[in-house]
């Protein structure tokens, strides 16, 4: 499915079931990386304005982190996250922090900015003043501070690490096979390879679900979805193939759901709904693309 709008095309797969076996008491949106590209961040929400609401149910609009850094305007796109429930007509926004969000906070706390800059964090500070690499760094971090939306930096120091609806469960980067998932997703944890908001290949690899029998602890395949961004399930241009948008959807093997579309790189933003139907619980994953060009058969 493929839908276009003036100067943004909207690929779509197929709703599907999944396997979760709570209510979904809500209509949930989440969106994943943007990185700074907030025109395709502006296009995903005028899409999802556009869907009718459910009658009698929540609309709730989650972002899984990394709104910013590397693309090339951090300041709209936290602004737009700011204002997506009234964009979107939502009755909740969530805002979860991602491991930018949090290198970002622990600059503002007088931490050594070399790894935030490396990791993109230079865009924004260009997008503040072209100038910043001429002041001391006491003047970057306050016209940083200030240069941010109001209250953005107060809402990441307070938000939490994940949020669970039903089985769904949203977390920026995911889980940990090998840890305790209240441990693993404690909120105020040091950064490391394996933090929620961090972890990779142990949690992108494994296979045998994410619910824990009571008896013995051992993980197995139940019906907790993992849905998550950090790691790109995308790495080609939208604008030219969808082929790889299939692998978004890895719940069959994984129990995951990965919405990072490749915006670090390009103005694409992974998306998905959530929602119920006679009972099942479904998803449909969605990509916007801005400039994409002429469309293509």
């Amino acid at each position: 499915m493929v839908s276009d709008n003036p100067g943004s095309r909207t690929l779509a797969l197929a709703p599907s079931d999944l396997p979760c076996t709570a209510a979904l008491a809500a209509e949930v949106f989440a969106i994943g990386d943007v990185h700074g590209q907030a025109e395709s961040l502006r296009a995903c929400l005028h899409c999802i304005a556009a869907i009718p609401k459910q009658p009698g149910l929540e609309r709730v609009v989650i972002f899984l982190g990394d709104l910013i850094d590397r693309g090339s305007d951090s300041l709209g796109t936290i602004k737009l996250a700011l204002d997506a429930q009234a964009l979107t007509g939502a009755d909740r926004c969530i805002i979860l922090p991602g491991n930018h969000e949090l290198m970002l906070l622990e600059v503002l706390d007088g931490a050594e900015p070399q790894p935030w800059f490396r990791n993109g964090g230079k865009a924004v500070m260009q997008q503040i003043d072209a100038s910043w690499t001429e002041w001391p760094w006491h003047e970057i971090r306050r016209r940083l501070e200030a240069g941010l939306p109001e209250g953005f930096a107060d809402m990441m120091r307070k938000a939490p690490s994940h949020v669970q609806l039903g089985d769904l469960l949203f977390v920026h980067a995911g889980l940990d096979p090998d840890r305790d998932d209240a441990a693993h997703l404690d909120r105020d944890r040091a950064m490391d390879d394996r933090h929620w908001a961090t972890i990779r290949n142990e949690a992108l690899t494994w296979t045998g679900g994410w619910d824990r029998d009571p008896d013995t602890g051992a993980r197995f395949r139940g019906p907790t979805v993992v849905v998550h961004g950090h790691t790109p399930a995308i790495r080609s241009d939208l604008a030219e193939t969808a082929a790889e948008m299939p692998l978004m959807d890895a719940v069959d093997e994984h129990r995951a759901i990965c919405l990072d579309a490749g915006a670090s790189i390009r103005p694409q933003v992974g998306w998905a709904r959530f929602f119920s139907e006679a009972g099942t619980v479904k998803v449909q994953i969605f990509a916007t693309v801005t400039n994409p060009g002429p469309s293509r058969p």
